[in-house]
């Protein structure tokens, strides 16, 4: 990872974190806000910080599943199976994810 992946990795994580003490968070913002940080880098080296993030969230708390769009449900995802069955969907999607694919995150409190 160079300085600047790292760099942008930690200030990511920090937003994320932020906004889990608030609400769920959707997989996608992690893209989102890494693109913006970085500019281009490829769809392989996204998803690579992504997880990183994700590790790295994980012990506060946070864990990735499904939100149910009709009941508001969360179904957590079983670690650390949770953030590989993220990540590998994100990686056969092709793309980053949009609004609602894939996962939600959410601070368990």
């Amino acid at each position: 990872m160079t300085p600047n992946e790292a760099s942008a990795a930690v200030a990511v994580a920090e937003v994320i974190s932020r906004e889990l003490d608030e609400d769920y968070v959707g997989l996608w913002t992690l893209a989102w806000h890494l693109r913006r940080r970085l500019g281009s880098v490829s769809d392989v080296r996204i998803r690579e910080l992504a997880e990183v993030i994700l590790r790295g969230l994980a012990p506060s708390g946070v864990t990735v599943g499904d939100l149910s769009g009709e009941t508001g449900i969360f179904d957590e995802w079983p670690e650390p199976a949770g953030i590989e069955r993220a990540i590998s969907q994100w990686a056969r999607l092709g793309r980053d994810p949009n609004i609602g694919e894939i996962a939600w995150l959410v601070r368990q409190r």
